[in-house]
């Protein structure tokens, strides 16, 4: 929000008007990569002339912060998925596309710590593993307490494209993946915001992604601040905010979309794959 109402101005601009706002603290705000001071938050909006509604947004979100710290990313969290949370909230539209597993926003919590566990597996060090599955057990919950975004009348529209390799692939042994294929469906069926599309291996586009687990978010002004958030497993993620690059993400996601099944289709293949995994 606050990188959206600065515009144009420079952080010399800002620092030059806000009371005691340096160009670090600055930068450290619009990266959410600091605990905001609420009359600062209210200073910069009201420089930036933000409508009151999210000047009330805004205070209600670090309230909201103060009151339940476990909403808040889990320690450790990179800058770029830090960003990723706080641009979610303030999305109109975000469409997600994955190749080789569930979206976090739909994964059930035994798929989500199947998919986690492997990294901790992977360490020969019991100290390191121990550790690990604690870090492990925090962004589990965080994970589960993110997917309430997509709860209520004002929650984003969600779009997923799942490729059908995902589809295939068991996390967590036969029960724990069909448990999530029932899930997708009863999301895809259930929740008139969330859009589930299956990418069939023999698209067009199949293979061809720029990125093989990328989310693109739109704002409320579809002109301004849309972003490419580029997931790397285990390893944190990079978010892209330049127009041109983002443009080039933008497009591929939108062939995808073209190429997958409709939602009539997509139902019927989740059904088969579920169906596949009966005892």
């Amino acid at each position: 929000m606050l990188r959206m109402h600065r515009g144009s101005r420079t952080q010399a601009d800002v620092v030059a008007a806000v009371q005691e706002m340096s160009g670090p603290t600055l930068s450290r705000y619009e990266r959410a990569g600091v605990e905001m001071k609420p009359e600062k938050v209210v200073a910069l909006l009201r420089y930036y002339g933000a409508p009151q509604k999210d000047v009330t947004e805004a205070l209600d979100c670090l309230a909201r912060a103060r009151q339940s710290p476990g909403w808040a990313p889990p320690q450790g969290s990179s800058e770029a998925f830090r960003l990723l949370f706080a641009m979610e909230s303030r999305a109109k539209v975000i469409r997600a596309y994955q190749e080789s597993s569930i979206p976090g926003m739909l994964q059930t919590r035994a798929y989500a710590k199947a998919l986690m566990a492997e990294l901790g597996r992977a360490h020969r060090d019991p100290a390191r593993r121990a550790q690990l599955q604690r870090e492990i057990e925090e962004r589990l919950g965080f994970r589960m307490r993110r997917q309430s975004l997509l709860d209520g009348d004002s929650a984003p529209v969600f779009e997923a494209i799942i490729a059908e390799a995902a589809l295939l692939t068991q996390r967590g042994g036969r029960m724990v993946h069909r448990e999530q294929l029932r899930h997708l469906y009863s999301v895809a069926e259930n929740k008139p915001r969330v859009r589930l599309r299956i990418l069939r291996g023999s698209a067009p586009s199949a293979g061809s992604a720029l990125h093989n687990a990328m989310t693109l978010l739109k704002p409320h002004d579809d002109e301004l601040g849309k972003a490419v958030y580029l997931e790397n497993r285990n390893r944190g993620g990079e978010m892209i905010t330049d127009e041109a690059e983002v443009e080039a993400y933008q497009q591929s996601l939108e062939e995808l979309w073209a190429d997958a099944e409709d939602k009539s289709t997509t139902m019927e293949l989740l059904q088969h794959y579920i169906d596949q995994l009966r005892d």
